[in-house]
């Protein structure tokens, strides 16, 4: 009896999604949260790259004829109790606010991902082992331990990243690892072992394409809570160096002058709420679009 029909139903594999290109960014700017989180994004990537050259003056330059200046024709947002420009020391913080951002949720993320899916892959006491791992992480406030691994690994830029990393990465890794478990179910798993399908070839072709897409939705949802992290560590001391521009030391500096320069605590804060903001509403939109049920431009997003 001819059974090629059924190997061949075994053996087909379902659907893996897969970043679509065009359309994808074409639903995204259709979305009206997608739009706008993808304009203020982009204003503050081109503040970071291009600040040096639009900030109207030096951000570490010091005019001791206009301390605590208000906003005014030749100071917008006013200067602080060194006479430096504030408008130009907000626009220089971008370049940091965005980089953590960026930097710390990708390696929080690769580090997840890679975790969850050997864990959700192999099961057994390899899960049990990187799963308690991650329960150890969670069983701490975030801020708290960053805070802890910032004061082992010392303060600056570089360490406050890697620390929010670290502790953004058990997210990402029971993202990984619930979907690598339903994934794994799935019959053609089955049937590319049984063919001598070598274990790096499934996790990297059809493991991690299948894990991807919610990650990417929580990765971008992660942003904000990530500059607010890092921004809540400046505030700390634990950021950069003076004279160093950064929101998060800015306000710190600023809270002893709120009553008579509220500006110094407005300008930053307005920056950090606004990028903030940004940062969830285009998360938002990147989940209605990766959405398998999406519907908004018609018709679900493209697959496999």
């Amino acid at each position: 009896m001819n059974t090629s029909p059924d190997i061949g139903v075994v053996s087909k594999a379902p659907a893996r999604f897969r970043l679509p290109r065009v359309p994808f960014l074409r639903d995204l700017f259709r979305h009206k949260g997608g739009a706008f989180g993808l304009a203020v994004l982009a204003f503050f990537i081109f503040l970071a790259l291009f600040g040096h050259w639009v900030a109207p003056y030096d951000p570490n330059a010091s005019d001791m004829k206009a301390l605590l200046s208000p906003p005014s024709e030749a100071h917008w947002f006013g200067t602080d109790v060194l006479g430096r420009d504030t408008l130009s020391r907000v626009i220089d913080g971008s370049r940091i606010a965005i980089g953590v951002a960026f930097i710390s949720v990708s390696v929080g993320m690769a580090v997840g991902v890679v975790i969850g899916i050997i864990a959700g892959y192999f099961g057994g006491i390899v899960d049990s082992i990187l799963n308690r791992s991650q329960d150890i992480l969670f069983a701490f406030p975030t801020l708290l331990l960053a805070i802890i691994m910032v004061a082992v690994l010392g303060p600056g830029l570089v360490n406050a990243s890697l620390a929010i990393a670290i502790v953004y990465s058990p997210r990402f890794a029971r993202m990984a690892r619930a979907t690598a478990l339903s994934v794994k179910s799935h019959e053609y798993f089955d049937a590319a072992r049984l063919a001598g399908v070598g274990t790096p070839v499934i996790l990297v072709r059809h493991m991690l394409p299948n894990v991807l897409p919610p990650v990417i939705v929580l990765a971008a949802l992660s942003m904000s809570t990530a500059q607010l992290a890092y921004a809540s560590l400046s505030f700390l001391g634990l950021g950069v160096s003076p004279p160093q521009a950064d929101w998060g030391n800015m306000l710190s500096k600023a809270r002893d002058f709120i009553t008579v320069a509220p500006w110094l605590v407005i300008c930053p804060a307005a920056a950090l709420v606004l990028l903030m903001l940004a940062f969830n509403v285009l998360g938002d939109a990147v989940r209605d679009v990766l959405d398998p049920r999406h519907t908004g431009s018609g018709r679900a997003p493209e697959t496999l």
